[in-house]
């Protein structure tokens, strides 16, 4: 069975850091040219995308690159003569493959995750996602998580299953496009605060809102560091106070295990103009605590950066040699370039022979001279 190596892998590695991907993805701006170099067909280059861009984000990251990149060279050297239809299995990573079965799933059954027949494909769906989280949708949010966690305060994909079931109007495929949008490490397990923010999204698209392609830059900086705050006197973004909606969302779920979500009143009774201009107050302050911090920190670590100069350095000659590379393949053919590799190799071979004869006359010719002198 054929599989991804080492070396390859470390090759493909390369290319993508030379191509400076954003949030460690590239775009299909950035990763036209390279594309375009194998000079295969618009089309085939069409089915490559959709085959390699699982999670339908419009960009790829390293490992959806590497299957792009696997299926473009298989294609050029000749070991397959068209794209298949669906991804090999060898050529699936470990932390895409719950959402490549889950795409195959709703395929098969018709385009719905649970199998039933919906009117989803005529709901029109709003592009207007709100990222912020009212009191009530927290306060329900922190009991789904409560009731599912582990003894390590840890959530599972699976762990959620009962409340998936809920969510008539929600297609399996969302749901995994949402658990990768705040589990961008691919982990098996989530923390709580991105577990408020993954139920968020489920809430939303419960709602008639679409599952966004990315997460604010702010959030995706605290699941990096995993230190989440999503508590709504802390919230990122643009906060406004309006009705909300009174979903139900997780009611049928909480029901099922006899737990009250304990949401009760008013949204805008826990929240008064006083309050939230506290909160911007607070939130300044905060803000204003951290930049004297991080001066204090680069006051006192002046002069300690001298390695990651060195690094940076190196990664820059790096990306400047790797570009050059790629400029000079790209205006080779790769198939001339394999059989130009091979006659260089022929040739030393034949010089090597020719070098070891010539030693070999002159040793000769040494030994007879010494044999005259004597």
């Amino acid at each position: 069975m054929p599989k991804l190596e080492q070396w390859e892998i470390k090759k493909y590695w390369q290319i993508f850091c030379g191509l400076k991907p954003d949030d460690n993805k590239l775009s299909k701006e950035k990763l036209d040219p390279v594309f375009r170099n194998s000079h295969l067909s618009d089309e085939l280059l069409s089915q490559i995308w959709l085959l390699a861009d699982i999670d339908e984000d419009g960009q790829l990251d390293f490992e959806e690159f590497c299957i792009a990149m696997r299926l473009i060279f298989d294609l050029v050297n000749g070991s397959i003569d068209e794209v298949p239809d669906s991804l090999p299995g060898w050529l699936i990573p470990g932390s895409k493959r719950q959402l490549v079965d889950s795409k195959a799933s709703s395929s098969s059954q018709g385009g719905t995750g649970d199998g039933s027949s919906s009117d989803d494909d005529e709901y029109s769906l709003s592009d207007d996602f709100d990222w912020y989280i009212s009191p009530t949708d927290k306060s329900t949010y922190q009991t789904v998580y409560d009731s599912s966690c582990d003894r390590f305060g840890r959530i599972s994909f699976n762990s959620l299953q009962d409340l998936y079931g809920t969510l008539q109007k929600v297609p399996q495929t969302d749901i995994s496009s949402a658990w990768n949008l705040v589990n961008p490490k691919q982990s098996e397990t989530i923390d709580r605060d991105q577990c408020m923010v993954f139920l968020h999204i489920l809430n939303q698209r419960s709602n008639g809102r679409r599952v966004p392609r990315s997460v604010p830059a702010s959030l995706r900086a605290t699941f990096s560091k995993e230190l989440p705050e999503y508590d709504v006197n802390s919230h990122q973004g643009d906060v406004h106070i309006r009705e909300e909606e009174n979903t139900g969302f997780a009611s049928g779920f909480l029901r099922k295990k006899g737990i009250s979500n304990g949401s009760g009143g008013d949204d805008l009774n826990e929240t008064s103009d006083k309050n939230w201009e506290e909160v911007k107050l607070r939130r300044e302050l905060k803000d204003l605590e951290d930049k004297l911090e991080r001066a204090e920190r680069e006051k006192n670590n002046r002069g300690k950066d001298d390695d990651k100069s060195m690094s940076k350095y190196e990664y820059e000659q790096l990306l400047k040699y790797k570009e050059s590379e790629l400029s000079e393949v790209g205006k080779t053919n790769w198939r001339g370039l394999s059989e130009n590799i091979g006659s260089v190799d022929s040739q030393v071979v034949q010089l090597r022979e020719f070098l070891e004869n010539q030693n070999k006359e002159l040793e000769g010719l040494r030994s007879e001279v010494s044999k005259l002198r004597t």
